[in-house]
């Protein structure tokens, strides 16, 4: 059977025990149109909350990843037993994703699984998003994406975006992969979707999109990782981290804006684990809040 088009009542059949969500007719939630074309990502409609799982493992150890609910539909996420990890809006829903276990990593980091995106209308729960059985990657947290989207992280040690929600208006959600290229500064910055991509391919992709290298600072020592990279072509990396996950930053820019990027491991060349483009002031706004 297609797994699109399956009916509500049978997909919330087959989810019993995965999530714990209740075999029975969703009311009003069973009328909203939902897809998602990754493969690991599902979401279905749905108006009551999956139980929590009865451990939390180390949430207490990972409170850093866990926020305190702002909106009504947080809190009532929160009193179902659930850590909440994120909020946002999209359009006209409430997102609130949360999750059930957590395990302490190294340097401050924290594994985040059983993990889930609510979308409410007021305080009403119409949909719930998570990751099938057979994934690798959990859902650690939503964030916004534009006016009308969100963009889902996993809960690796090392987050990752996963995928990216829609919302159609009365065509109801959509989870898509992830956008190839965002704009940023009221459409004048394009950046390319380098997650995991080496630093050396990374750069020439920003090139290609006019964003110039900024030199780094001369490297304190000839036999440190700076020194390597710059010996590279990677003129633009500002410091690396000697400890931990070995984290290395590096400087770009174009007229209206500047990017932060940031590679992970000690390989001769590190993969992206994570940007942050700013716009200059007078540049536009930045409509991603990572």
């Amino acid at each position: 059977m297609n797994r699109h088009t399956a009916t509500p009542f049978l997909i919330a059949s087959l989810l019993v025990g995965v999530l714990a969500i209740p075999a029975y007719p969703q009311g009003d939630a069973a009328r909203l149109p939902v897809s998602s074309s990754v493969k690991a990502v599902t979401v279905t409609p749905l108006s009551v909350l999956p139980k929590a799982p009865p451990e939390a493992g180390e949430r207490d150890l990972c409170s850093q990843f866990v926020v305190t609910p702002r909106s009504n539909a947080g809190r009532q996420v929160a009193a179902a037993g659930w850590a909440v990890t994120g909020e946002a809006r999209a359009g006209r829903f409430q997102a609130v994703s949360f999750a059930g276990r957590f395990t302490q990593g190294t340097s401050g980091s924290c594994e985040i699984a059983a993990g889930n995106v609510g979308l409410f209308e007021g305080e009403v729960l119409r949909a719930v998003v998570y990751t099938r059985k057979d994934a690798v990657r959990s859902i650690g947290r939503v964030v916004p994406f534009g006016a009308d989207a969100l963009r889902l992280w996993d809960g690796d040690l090392l987050p990752q975006p996963l995928a990216d929600l829609h919302v159609e208006g009365e065509r109801g959600l959509s989870i898509v992969p992830l956008a190839p290229i965002e704009a940023f500064c009221d459409g004048r910055s394009l950046v390319p979707n380098v997650y995991g991509q080496p630093v050396t391919r990374a750069r020439e992709a920003l090139r290609q999109l006019g964003w110039k290298p900024k030199k780094g600072p001369p490297p304190e020592h000839p036999a440190s990782r700076e020194a390597a990279l710059i010996e590279r072509g990677v003129i633009e990396v500002e410091a690396c981290s000697g400890t931990g996950f070995g984290f290395c930053s590096y400087g770009y820019e174009r007229p209206e804006a500047t990017l932060s990027l940031v590679t992970v491991g000690d390989a001769d060349d590190p993969a992206v684990s994570s940007y942050d483009p700013r716009c200059r002031q007078g540049g536009g706004t930045d409509p991603v809040k990572r």
